[in-house]
């Protein structure tokens, strides 16, 4: 279960790595073509900057998971609930009609991890790591 821990955290860490990165370093060349996203600036830009170091914060948190599922466990927690407030966040302005489908498409990856990851919590216990 130990390497299935580290497979999971691991590219857990690696997308939310990613995707904070992108938000706060390279905006304007990745997501300004891919997304139909308004501009970002002012207020907007120091919100949208700290949504990256969030999602950056809960990649650092998944790869000590990914270290040591069983000292690590609570961030678990906090990763699912985290990942599923993501999808709510994403699929509530999809449903509305603000944004296109490619963010939803996009988050559904954050829906796949909460999964495994409530999945992970389910079939495994502190002392069985």
């Amino acid at each position: 279960m130990k390497t299935y821990a580290r497979w999971l955290f691991g590219t857990a860490a690696f997308f939310n790595l990613l995707v904070g990165c992108n938000l706060v370093f390279l905006r304007y060349w990745v997501q300004t073509p891919l997304l139909p996203l308004d501009p970002i600036g002012g207020t907007n830009l120091v919100l949208a900057n700290l949504a990256g170091l969030l999602v950056a914060s809960f990649g650092y948190a998944y790869a000590r998971v990914a270290g040591d599922p069983v000292t690590f466990r609570p961030y678990i927690h906090l990763g699912a609930i985290g990942k599923l407030l993501a999808v709510a966040g994403v699929v509530w302005p999809w449903w509305i009609g603000a944004v296109s489908w490619k963010l939803p498409a996009l988050v559904g990856i954050d829906l796949i991890y909460a999964i495994l990851f409530l999945d992970f919590l389910r079939r495994t216990k502190v002392a069985s790591i």
